[in-house]
């Protein structure tokens, strides 16, 4: 399968650059409601625009909640997609907190949508890399960032003391099947 819906939708500026070549500058407002993908492709956007048109295809950063797009797509998503089938899981507990992006540095804040793959690995299974559905709270722009791109805040729970032990983190080498 690789489609799959979004748990539930996101209202979206899409920039007209991705629209045609003769559209005015600026954006046209849209509902994100799925998603689309292939191994080794940057995630795709089902989007029904305002005008009443259902456009399929477009990449994660020609979406986003203000009016500022990212310069390049590899900031959006570090990683493209690692295999055909494509989930989207609601992570109801995350939704709504607030984060850091450990490379850029940009407060965002979760959607409560997880992205993942059914086969899920990258060359080794313990490398699985669930994507978190972030958005700048700045720009609004999208990102899919993986767990290690990304620190998380709770104030009622996440202390700054314990943070010291990031760095110190390693991924995990053990893969537990059934016997």
């Amino acid at each position: 399968m690789r489609h799959a819906n979004l748990p539930h939708h996101l209202y979206v500026n899409v920039h007209n650059s991705f629209l045609g070549p003769a559209m005015p500058e600026g954006f046209t407002r849209g509902i994100w409601h799925g998603v689309y993908c292939r191994l080794g492709q940057m995630l795709m956007c089902h989007v029904l625009l305002e005008s009443g048109a259902h456009w399929s295809g477009l990449p994660l950063h020609a979406l986003t909640t203000g009016s500022e797009w990212p310069s390049q797509p590899n900031e959006t998503m570090p990683w493209y997609a690692m295999g055909d089938h494509v989930e989207v899981w609601r992570a109801e507990y995350l939704e709504g907190l607030l984060g850091r992006t450990r490379k850029h540095d940009r407060e965002v804040r979760h959607t409560g949508m997880m992205v993942d793959w059914a086969d899920g690995f990258s060359r080794y299974p313990e490398e699985h890399k669930p994507l978190n559905l972030m958005v700048d709270t700045l720009g609004g722009s999208f990102f899919l960032l993986p767990n290690n791109h990304l620190v998380l805040q709770d104030k009622h729970f996440v202390n700054d003391a314990s943070k010291a032990n990031l760095p110190l983190y390693r991924r995990g080498d053990k893969v537990y099947w059934e016997d």
